[in-house]
């Protein structure tokens, strides 16, 4: 199965179930397990709330590829450049109240993804997520 889809979003918290929704929906036969689509959504929320919240942008702009294997999100936005892989990694070793509130939306989605990609095309920020099926990951 091959397929693409589209959504286009506005840069709000309201429209963080229509992008699951999108998501989920996308997604429906392609194989990915509970598990998996749930990590897909998970870092997809993180992704967008990051830019709802921080980046200045107007709206969010999502395509969601689905092959045979694999899932890849991009995730476009005309907010502030951020590379979140230049993020600093977070401290989860020190105790709860000694570590900096936030930061784990980022942990998140670079540990639930097999791979993260980065890149500002002209005035955009381009943040791709590729999530391959558990059934074709080397262990």
């Amino acid at each position: 199965m091959k397929a693409s889809f589209e959504l286009a979003a506005e840069s709000s918290l309201d429209a963080l179930s229509r992008i699951g929704d999108f998501i989920l929906s996308s997604t429906r036969g392609s194989g990915l397990d509970q598990r998996e689509t749930f990590h897909l959504i998970t870092a997809v929320d993180e992704a967008c709330t990051n830019i709802i919240k921080y980046s200045g942008s107007g709206g969010i702009e999502l395509t969601c590829d689905v092959e045979e294997g694999q899932v890849a999100v991009q995730i476009r936005d005309d907010g502030v450049a951020f590379n979140p892989l230049e993020a600093p990694e977070p401290k989860l070793d020190l105790p709860l109240e000694e570590r900096r509130v936030g930061g784990l939306g980022i942990h998140f989605i670079r540990t639930l993804m097999d791979e993260v990609r980065y890149e500002r095309k002209g005035e955009k920020n381009v943040l791709t997520m590729i999530l391959q099926h558990r059934r074709n990951r080397s262990v």
